[in-house]
């Protein structure tokens, strides 16, 4: 859900009805990526509250040709990473595993983090047009590391179909990345797997 240009450039101009609608529409949604981490109610709605005050307060800064899905949710983000540094540094202070994720991913920039979730979305989306199929032999191949030979006895299917299909998954996710402007991302991507 991308927010409106005409409502980001009322908020940019102090508009607090934009302000009210733009709440309105992410509340929920900063507060459920904000729970994921933090596992508490109260600190999840305190957390929730603050960026929305922050946008209020930076209102004038905001670049409405920008996504502002990536301003928010970066700044939900450094919010939740803040209060997850403060909760580790109480005595017995432990976190969990999202929580250890969002510290380590809070060593990238802004940026970084923002072209990260763009390429998982995108990489998603090129998964989605495969055939059922194609995107099975695929994700065992590239996600669970099977060889052809495995993948090929899990389905009960021959060596030389699992290679033609894995051929017409990197050929139509090569061909999607291209398109988004991403192939470099993409070859990289598969000479690690």
């Amino acid at each position: 859900m991308e927010t409106n240009l005409d409502l980001l450039l009322q908020l940019k101009k102090g508009n607090e009805f934009a302000f009210r609608q733009v709440f309105d529409l992410y509340f929920k949604r900063v507060y459920h990526f904000t729970y994921k981490y933090v596992k508490n109610r109260e600190e999840a709605e305190d957390i929730t509250q603050n960026v929305f005050i922050k946008i209020w307060n930076k209102r004038e800064t905001i670049d409405a040709s920008k996504s502002f899905d990536g301003l928010l949710f970066t700044i939900a983000f450094r919010m939740v990473v803040d209060q997850l540094r403060q909760y580790a540094l109480r005595p017995g202070g432990r976190l969990n595993a999202d929580a250890q994720e969002a510290a380590f991913i809070s060593t990238l920039t802004a940026e970084d983090t923002l072209n990260e979730h763009t390429l998982a979305s995108t990489y998603q989306k090129a998964l989605d047009i495969l055939p059922p199929k194609r995107k099975e032999i695929f994700i065992l191949s590239r996600h669970e590391g099977l060889s052809n030979k495995a993948i090929a006895e899990k389905l009960d299917i021959s060596i030389k179909t699992v290679e033609n299909q894995m051929t017409a998954a990197l050929a139509s996710l090569k061909g999607h990345f291209r398109k988004e402007e991403m192939g470099l991302f993409f070859l990289a991507m598969m000479a690690c797997s």
